[in-house]
């Protein structure tokens, strides 16, 4: 009975604390409601908060930064181009030169002249700055004129005494005027020191011939050494003076010779021309050149060579230079004068070779001889011919202050052949060694110092010809080397020979394996290699962003 009494109390009890808690349910919902909206209500009278700036987001940040070094690497490279486009202008040595033949760089002997240059030198390139750099002077013909540009500001370069300018004829008259005896148009170029001045035409620059296999017109370039030789000349204290004997008929021109005369004026002499019958011998000429005559000289014009070699006054060496044909004819004259220097020619006759192997051309008259004598013996020469050469007979070694040598020699198996010679003796002939050139000298002696008088005789006058001064032979080195050691001027940087450059190939050359690398290598595979890894780095840095 207690223990239902005890059930009945705590069923009291629950049922009690139930009614309490759905009474108090409606307060709290109440209350509930109303701190919701107080919340809220406060919420709303609280200043709102500022939104984030977007200035300052990463997004920002990130591709801001791209723009500015984008920005920053354009000005750099433009600043660069600008940079790279006055120094290479300053300096034209920072041109890369990928023309095939190098028409754009220096010789070394064009570099060593223009370093040892000490006073102020102009070269005027007659014309506009455009002309010559679009190759538009004698563009007809092909020529490279940009090269003369190229060569002239690269001397500039090599020594500041070296000035180069742009003369145009049709806005500067005044300078053309100045110059009048020498023409200069456009084209030419004028090489000046306050000493003397020299004009270079196109001749001079450039040559033109045409290939005898395909018949095409090859076109040659000589600019470097002409640029050289014209700044050597006009810097040089004193020229040396060649001077052409003229009024005998002579077998030897300007024509048949231009190339021996071209050398001649590289080698910066003065080449003169006179009449020696009616002309005196200019006092400064150095060598006289008596060009084979076809009639002989007077006793006044033999007394003129006589008075030029006892000059007295003259503290300089000096020489005549005189050649000879097989039909040549006599000359009792000049040959009596030959003899007071100790040689004799052989008129009417001509030196053949018996040895296959000792003569040229296919030809026993074109005689391969040696360089011999103490004048050049340091010197080296491995093809020297003499073609129709008359023999040159030694009369004396030594007479009081005259001595002789030979210059060329033949082989032992030489032979003479005259107008009188059967052909059984060309058949069996009396075999020698025959002289064909010599050299007579005295010394002049001023206080210390010693110069030379000579005479130097050649037998043969094709040596001085066009076809024998190419480069097949060594007749033009010889030739150039004896007459500057006759003149004293063996010693000076002169020596302005570099091989004429044809113009008309292919510009650029590449060998086959820079072909390679550049076509295959680069732009085949590194270059789209590059270009990928670049793309999926910037995907991936822009896939985080």
């Amino acid at each position: 009975m207690d223990e239902n009494k005890q059930n009945l109390e705590n069923q009291e009890k629950i049922e009690g604390a139930a009614a309490s808690e759905e009474a108090a349910g409606p307060q709290k919902d109440a209350e509930s409601d109303g701190g919701a909206a107080q919340g809220k209500k406060a919420e709303q009278d609280a200043p709102k908060g500022k939104k984030p700036s977007v200035f300052r987001g990463n997004k920002f940040k990130r591709g801001g930064m791209a723009t500015v070094l984008t920005v920053v690497f354009i000005a750099v490279v433009v600043v660069l181009n600008l940079l790279v486009s006055v120094l290479s202008e300053r300096f034209p040595s920072m041109n890369i030169d990928l023309t095939a033949q190098k028409m754009n760089t220096l010789s070394d002997q064009a570099v060593d002249i223009a370093k040892g240059v000490q006073q102020d030198t102009d070269i005027y390139l007659i014309g506009t700055e455009d002309a010559y750099k679009n190759d538009a002077i004698y563009s007809s013909y092909g020529l490279k004129y940009s090269q003369v540009m190229n060569l002239s500001k690269r001397l500039e370069e090599v020594n500041q005494k070296i000035h180069v300018q742009f003369i145009d004829p049709d806005t500067n008259p005044d300078f053309i005027s100045r110059y009048a005896s020498d023409s200069l148009t456009t084209g030419r170029v004028l090489v000046s020191t306050e000493k003397r001045h020299k004009v270079l035409s196109v001749d001079d620059m450039f040559s033109m011939s045409q290939n005898s296999t395909t018949g095409a017109t090859e076109i040659f370039s000589n600019v470097d050494s002409a640029l050289a030789g014209a700044i050597e000349m006009v810097n040089l204290d004193k020229v040396p003076v060649l001077t052409i004997a003229t009024g005998h008929e002579e077998m030897l021109g300007e024509e048949s010779m231009g190339s021996f005369l071209d050398m001649m004026e590289k080698q910066n002499f003065d080449v003169q021309q006179i009449d020696i019958l009616t002309e005196d011998i200019p006092e400064d000429t150095q060598i006289l050149m008596i060009a084979t005559p076809s009639t002989d000289y007077t006793e006044e014009e033999i007394q003129k060579l006589r008075d030029l070699l006892s000059d007295e006054e003259r503290e300089e060496s000096i020489a005549i230079l005189l050649s000879f044909y097989p039909g040549q004819g006599k000359l009792p004259n000049l040959t009596a004068f030959l003899e007071e220097w100790g040689v004799s020619v052989g008129s009417g006759s001509v030196v053949m070779e018996s040895d296959a192997n000792r003569y040229a051309l296919s030809d026993p008259r074109c005689v391969i001889v040696d360089s011999v004598g103490t004048a050049l013996e340091k010197n080296t020469y491995s093809r020297l011919v003499s073609p129709l050469s008359v023999p040159i007979n030694i009369l004396f070694t030594g007479n009081g202050d005259v001595g002789v040598e030979a210059l060329w020699t033949t082989s032992e198996g030489a032979y003479v052949v005259t107008e009188s010679t059967s052909q059984e003796e060309i058949e069996d002939p009396d075999t020698a060694q025959q002289n064909v050139a010599t050299l007579s000298s005295t010394i002049a002696q001023f206080g210390n110092e010693f110069y030379f008088r000579s005479v130097i005789v050649f037998g043969s006058s094709n040596i001085f010809s066009d076809g024998f001064m190419a480069t097949a032979f060594d007749n033009a080195d010889y030739l150039s080397d004896l007459l500057k050691l006759s003149t004293d001027t063996d010693g000076s940087a002169v020596s302005v020979l570099t091989e004429r450059v044809q113009t008309n190939t292919m510009d650029v050359t590449a060998s086959q394996n820079t072909i390679m690398v550049l076509g295959l290598g680069m732009f085949t595979i590194a270059l789209p290699v590059l270009l990928l890894v670049a793309g999926l780095v910037i995907f991936l840095k822009r896939r985080h962003l």
